[in-house]
């Protein structure tokens, strides 16, 4: 609990909403003056609007405009984003303006705070189809009020260890786009086959199965330490362990099956259809996840998991269905993709495999910085920073 005194957003700041000028009118978008959504808000600083509106647009709708310095805070669809504007503009009904008392509260700090909130912020939604929280959930927050000077030095340690868990995602992103760079280098585009390569498909280079759930009923199927995928943990190349576990019970006596190691995984249903990762160790998964243990003799596991990444998008076409559009064994088996030679196949995934070592190390780095900023922050506004 910290020490120092606190206050409630709604004593310390001012608040406007904003609101989005009628689209039939197009010369209310013909101006210079920027109009954000919470779309536009992908950074700590919100700067770079997609659109531009008039001044006639300000006074004919409900949108506000708001100084440099601004803290916005996305409270309807993408409910928690934060940011501070980077100049002048004018925003969406998605948004909630905060205007802090500059005697009281340094926006910087304001802006940290309000990112310890987003659970909060999700337990608060309301909606059927937009979700959203009212202005009263916001303005009755209370917030620790550390002299200025503290409050700067508080946000100034917490933007360091952002700026270094940025540096790492950055990182991340450049090394996915120099694989993928590399396979397009080699083997052209998987959906286009535009190299004219030979082409075969999945169903061809394996056996495909699909997993199974074990009955909840019996708890002790879930006791065991075999890890038991979804296709929602599909997240990363290699995959080896798994939110929940299942016992052996559980694959003698159910629909489950045994995943051997090297086998690839992929998701069948919705959006996380051709969410795919490769089993480093024997494990299970349910029945959203088509795997196989790929013929070695035929295919390299590794390419295969690339060629599938890399034309995702296309792959996707596959899918059917009115609500929600998934996959089925047939269509995975039916997915075509180029096939090279196995030996360049292999040179691929040699040359793959160091940039993935890479990988690694910066997602166990990245992992220890989000550990390390959820620390800070839990001490920040507990006044033990």
């Amino acid at each position: 609990m910290s020490h120092f005194p606190s206050a409630t957003l709604n004593e310390v700041c001012d608040f406007q909403n904003g609101g989005t000028p009628s689209k039939a009118v197009e010369r209310y978008f013909t101006g210079d003056i920027p109009w954000i959504t919470g779309a536009d808000l992908v950074g700590p600083v919100a700067q770079n609007a997609r659109s531009f509106i008039t001044e006639e647009a300000i006074t004919s709708s409900a949108t506000n405009k708001v100084p440099a310095g601004t803290v916005l805070l996305v409270t309807r669809t993408s409910v928690g984003k934060v940011a501070i504007a980077g100049k002048e503009l004018c925003f969406s009904q998605d948004i909630t303006a905060l205007l802090p008392d500059s005697a009281k509260l340094d926006a910087g700090y304001l802006v940290h705070f309000l990112r310890t909130k987003e659970d909060h912020f999700s337990r608060c939604a309301r909606g059927a189809t937009i979700k959203g929280i009212t202005r009263q959930v916001v303005a009755d927050l209370v917030i620790p009020l550390p002299p200025l000077k503290e409050q700067r030095r508080i946000a100034a340690i917490l933007d360091q260890a952002e700026t270094l868990r940025t540096q790492r995602r950055t990182a991340l992103a450049l090394l996915d786009s120099l694989t993928q760079s590399l396979f397009l280098d080699m083997f052209g585009d998987p959906a286009k086959n535009t190299l004219g390569l030979p082409t075969k498909q999945l169903g061809e280079l394996g056996d495909w199965h699909s997993g199974g759930t074990p009955p909840r009923s019996k708890s002790h199927y879930f006791e065991g330490d075999i890890p038991w995928f979804s296709s929602g943990e599909l997240e990363s190349m290699y995959v080896s362990d798994s939110v929940e576990h299942i016992s052996d019970a559980a694959l003698k006596e159910t629909a489950t099956k045994l995943v051997p190691a090297g086998s690839l995984m992929m998701g069948m249903y919705d959006t996380a259809a051709l969410k795919t990762s490769i089993a480093l160790k024997d494990c299970s998964c349910n029945q959203a996840i088509a795997f196989s243990h790929l013929d070695p003799t035929l295919a390299n596991t590794a390419y295969v998991y690339y060629a599938i990444v890399v034309g995702r998008e296309h792959f996707r076409r596959l899918q059917r269905g009115v609500r929600q559009k998934n996959l089925n064994l047939s269509m995975v088996r039916e997915i075509r993709i180029p096939h090279p030679h196995l030996p360049l196949q292999q040179t691929f995934a040699t040359r793959i495999a160091s940039i993935e070592a890479l990988k690694t190390t910066h997602r166990r780095a990245l992992a220890a910085l989000d550990a390390l900023f959820a620390s800070l922050q839990q001490r920040a506004f507990a006044g033990a920073l």
